[in-house]
């Protein structure tokens, strides 16, 4: 007990350089992306932060991006409406010097630009801005009930078969939606529906994500932390009210739920966001992407990796959750 003692006395003076370096020198673990058999890290780092200058500079997250594939992350998610471009600049910037086979990059093409040839256009944009030769995944980032979804999908299969995209997906599909997408498709499948999956947001456990299991469509988990606030962040801020849980009641009502999770992190040695991220971890086929602007943090996701909950720490979630009332908020 002593030695432990001292041991934990002097980590404290160990700069985060060098924690940085011990860290990174232990490999993070890899998972195949669905049916596309690519090998990744169980966790991408989102950026539509990145596109906000009020809330990062274009340096700062350059230094966040290439920290975060220094430690093993090498999944990164970002999309053309994120800063309207300026995330994937920011992306583009930072990914110089390593090596592009290595990285696994999501953009996606907005809802304004779903037409056959804005599709294109789009993802030459994108392509420009990220300055590679080829995206890993394209997503349709909203569905648009006015444009036809099979032209949408004729453009992204073009942009397949030219190998400008290796992968086609969609974002915030419903389960019809998700397969009228593939019906479409002649020549390849959608590889990933990303959707808002955390704790308190499960919407696709009814059936969206038993059939996504069912067909190896992975599932990329949107806003795990829900901003924070389910690991204790009370602020709301200006960049964040557009968010459907960004309200004081809502924070308030979910406080029960905080308090559950802190007590479940502090019993097993964890802190809250591992808690929270390894509760997606844990379920097959389910990538969480996380924000964060602060290089503390990707250390801190990191450790959601490794480890499951148990399933008494699930039934605690789960009861502390069913008494919280959120209909009318």
């Amino acid at each position: 007990m002593i030695e432990f003692r001292v041991e934990c006395f002097w980590l404290v003076f160990i700069s985060l350089d060098v924690f940085y370096q011990m860290v990174s020198s232990l490999p993070v673990e890899r998972r195949v992306f669905g049916w596309t058999g690519e090998k990744i890290s169980p966790l991408f780092l989102g950026s539509w932060e990145f596109g906000a200058p009020t809330i990062v500079s274009e340096d700062r997250a350059v230094e966040v991006i290439r920290k975060a594939i220094d430690l093993g992350i090498n999944a990164i998610d970002t999309a053309e409406s994120y800063g309207n471009g300026l995330s994937e600049r920011v992306i583009g910037r930072a990914i110089k010097g390593y090596r592009r086979d290595e990285l696994f990059i999501t953009t996606k093409v907005s809802y304004d630009h779903l037409r056959y040839h804005d599709v294109i256009k789009a993802a030459e944009a994108s392509l420009k801005r990220l300055e590679t030769s080829y995206i890993d995944l394209y997503l349709i980032h909203w569905p648009h009930h006015y444009v036809p979804l099979r032209e949408t999908l004729k453009a992204m299969e073009k942009l397949w078969s030219e190998g400008k995209i290796r992968y086609i997906g969609v974002s915030n599909f419903p389960l019809p939606m998700l397969r009228a997408a593939r019906e479409y498709l002649s020549r390849t499948d959608i590889a990933t529906n990303q959707v808002h999956y955390n704790i308190l947001y499960r919407e696709i456990e009814k059936e969206l994500l038993p059939y996504m299991l069912q067909e190896n469509i992975a599932v990329q988990a949107y806003d795990p932390l829900a901003l924070g606030f389910l690991i204790g962040r009370k602020e709301i801020r200006d960049e964040y009210r557009w968010y459907r849980l960004a309200k004081p009641e809502v924070v308030e009502a979910i406080q029960p739920l905080v308090s559950e999770i802190k007590a479940i992190a502090s019993e097993i040695g964890k802190t809250p966001a591992q808690v929270v991220l390894n509760w997606l971890l844990i379920k097959d086929n389910v990538f969480p992407i996380f924000n964060t602007t602060k290089e503390e943090h990707l250390v801190d996701n990191l450790g959601s990796l490794g480890w499951r909950l148990s399933k008494e720490h699930l039934e605690r979630i789960d009861r502390v959750l069913s008494a919280i009332n959120l209909e009318g908020i």
